[in-house]
């Protein structure tokens, strides 16, 4: 089994990351800033560092004596932390300190849509990211996905806020075509790839089986909460100039500028079969997990 550091293993994504190197019996190690969150990794056998995956010193230091580091380290908002900070620089102290470690591969999770595009931050962000990964020389693997859902955080927060008094808001039109896939099925390709050699280099496109719009993975949220507001449809001309105003005066604002023209986009993967093409397994649909899994808990 591997030695792997996982970077980012307290957020949406990264824990299920951990739990699944943990079931596969690899060696885990998580640099964290706040020990606590990472309780459950620690009760199962994994090595926990407290320090900051933006610190270089910190990283190199982490990823002494591992083959494999796995970083999710990210953020969607500009704020509090800076995409400057995290999406771009942050690539860059993985890759320095995954040389000056010796590990024998890196993988990266980015995201579908990664380009420079100046009316897309957050994607150029990420491109720019893989850009400085790319100039360290290190030896790695790139993953892009497209949304990855969960029972909380990620797209969850963004529908628990379009329920804006009596409606439930569409942004723009709802009709942009998505493949969003499980976080476990996400999980599971992020540990996968770190055995998969013909994957060094590349960068992969990962989706879910289904092909459907923002607005039916909403409807699938409203179905299984069994809320029933009217949907209003905000045409992006009316909602950017509002989302503008709401980042200057609040620090978590609804929704920011760059989400509405984000969520209007196209955000699809290579093909259907994306991840059985690269791993030979078909991941879950989301359709027939959203009823129960979205359902809210007594």
């Amino acid at each position: 089994m591997a030695r792997i550091l996982l970077l980012g293993s307290t957020g949406f994504v990264g824990r299920a990351v951990a739990h699944k190197a943990l079931d596969a019996g690899h060696q885990l190690r998580v640099l964290v800033r706040d020990p606590m969150k990472a309780a459950a990794f620690k009760v199962r056998g994994a090595q926990v560092l407290v320090g900051d995956a933006l610190n270089a010193a910190s990283v190199t230091q982490a990823a002494q004596g591992v083959e494999h580091i796995i970083s999710l380290v990210a953020v969607r908002r500009n704020r509090p932390q800076s995409y400057l900070a995290v999406n771009v620089d942050g690539p860059r102290i993985l890759g320095e300190a995954a040389k000056a470690s010796g590990a024998r591969s890196v993988v990266f999770v980015s995201a579908i849509g990664a380009k420079l595009d100046p009316h897309f931050k957050y994607f150029t962000s990420r491109w720019m990211g893989e850009q400085e990964l790319a100039k360290t020389g290190v030896t790695g693997t790139i993953l892009r996905f497209t949304f990855i859902i969960g029972e909380d955080g990620g797209i969850v927060k963004e529908f628990e806020r379009a329920l804006f008094g009596p409606f439930a808001v569409i942004p723009g039109s709802g009709q942009a075509r998505m493949q969003p896939i499980l976080r476990e099925d996400a999980a599971r390709c992020i540990v996968e790839a770190i055995t998969k050699p013909e994957l060094l280099g590349k960068i992969v496109e990962l989706g879910g089986p289904e092909v459907v719009t923002y607005e039916t993975i909403f409807d699938w949220f409203l179905q299984a909460r069994r809320i029933r507001k009217p949907k209003l449809r905000l045409p992006t001309a009316v909602l950017i100039p509002a989302a503008m105003a709401m980042e200057a005066v609040s620090k978590d604002p609804m929704v920011t500028a760059d989400e509405v023209r984000m969520i209007q986009a196209d955000n699809l993967a290579a093909g259907i079969d994306s991840v059985s093409s690269q791993f030979g397994w078909r991941p879950s649909a989301p359709g027939a997990w959203a009823p129960t899994h979205w359902a809210k808990r007594a």
